[in-house]
């Protein structure tokens, strides 16, 4: 599996984004707020529900290593354009590569893990070997998370930039050593191409046996999404000092690489309903904490709700993981990414509406109201999946 841990170490290197847990500094020191801020990360996630999906699609017909490859590639260049520029428009620019560069790489490198223990005829492992990937990544943000925490109060913003430009110059380097794939799809005209994408998505979120994961995952994890996004302008928000952020998001991906190590173990160990059970208990939890900190704006206890919110992540990490590699089982051969797009597609659609009216509710509520609104529109959730399911379950024992 020595290849497959080069693939890791490559994303992990990727994922060293090292201006993550202090993107709020560095939005502010180009002229926009916090609320911009929450405001532009929705914005640009429902931007990439239109890549998402003809960038699965693609690496379904292409090499999905030279879609990796691209991924990769577009980051490069948001790293040299914010290292040489400021600014909003190259604030956007560099968030729109962003959001490209995300799209092409996940629902695409799950589908490469797959293919490649396919070859190997070892399918039956594609839930240790996908949390262990997961695990990299992790390993990579925190650590980078951590190592931005050390060194922002000294060194300026440009410092982080130039070693998210080194790292990912290697990542690229160690993507090009694993091998290619070959995929199983023909290729067609243009506007064949078309038809069969839009026709792959319907058949996916039409198909009982994969639309209920999708669905139920992709909500639970849009909730994470929320939470990231909003650690910045809480902690600003409730007087933690700046040198703990780097230190919170590497508490982050340290539970999130725990969870991914430990994917298979909690296989083996909980069943599927009961640790959805435990992800929707602590969205209950996380929003009424998040509440609580706004309200009070005392530090520590900001710190210690993160906190607990960092643990159910991991929660909600090894639940989406359980999912991926129930779908790509199921998935057929030759859309097999563009299944997993599907499921980011509705995980980004729900997220991206949500922190995108952000902007517009901080008009009329505090961030306290907000965070129980958030809280009542994800029980509504629960309660319809929960309805839904039920449902679903009586009419098959029917």
């Amino acid at each position: 599996m020595n290849i497959l841990h080069i693939f890791g170490t490559s994303c992990m290197l990727r994922q060293q984004t090292f201006l993550l847990p202090v993107t709020l500094l560095w939005y502010q020191h180009n002229g926009l707020t916090a609320a911009d801020f929450v405001f532009f990360q929705g914005l640009f996630i429902l931007f990439g529900l239109f890549s998402e999906v003809p960038s699965g699609y693609l690496a379904d017909i292409f090499s999905k290593k030279h879609i990796l490859l691209c991924s990769f590639f577009l980051f490069l260049i948001r790293c040299l354009l914010w290292l040489n520029f400021t600014g909003v428009y190259v604030i956007i620019i560099g968030e729109i590569l962003v959001v490209l560069s995300r799209s092409l790489f996940q629902g695409i490198y799950d589908s490469y893990i797959y293919e490649y223990l396919e070859q190997k005829k070892e399918t039956d492992k594609i839930v240790k070997y996908y949390g262990i990937i997961n695990c990299y990544l992790n390993v990579g943000t925190g650590s980078a998370s951590l190592i931005s925490s050390l060194i922002y109060p000294t060194y300026a913003l440009q410092v982080l930039l130039t070693l998210e430009l080194i790292t990912t110059c290697t990542s690229l380097a160690l993507m090009l050593v694993v091998p290619n794939i070959p995929n199983k799809r023909t290729r067609k005209p243009l506007k064949e191409h078309f038809t069969d994408m839009f026709s792959t998505v319907k058949k996916t979120l039409t198909d009982q046996r994969i639309n209920h994961l999708i669905v139920i995952s992709a909500i639970f994890a849009s909730s994470t999404y929320i939470y990231i996004w909003n650690f910045q302008p809480i902690m600003k928000a409730t007087d933690v000092a700046v040198r703990l952020f780097g230190c919170v998001y590497f508490c982050n991906f340290f539970f999130r690489a725990l969870a991914g190590y430990m994917s298979d173990y909690i296989q083996r160990k909980v069943t599927y309903n009961r640790l959805a059970v435990i992800v929707m208990a602590h969205i209950f939890i996380a929003f009424t904490g998040l509440a609580l900190a706004e309200y009070f704006k005392i530090s520590y206890l900001t710190l210690g709700i993160i906190f607990l919110i960092c643990i159910g992540i991991g929660a909600q990490l090894s639940f989406n993981i359980l999912t991926i590699a129930t779908i790509q089982k199921i998935a057929s051969a030759n859309v097999r990414a563009t299944t997993s797009s599907s499921y980011n597609l509705v995980a980004q659609g729900v997220a991206g509406v949500m922190l995108s009216s952000f902007k517009f509710l901080v008009k009329y509520l505090n961030f306290t109201e907000i965070y129980l609104l958030y809280l009542g529109i994800y029980i509504a959730f629960g309660l319809g999946i929960y309805f839904w399911k039920y449902a679903s379950d009586n009419s098959q024992d029917a």
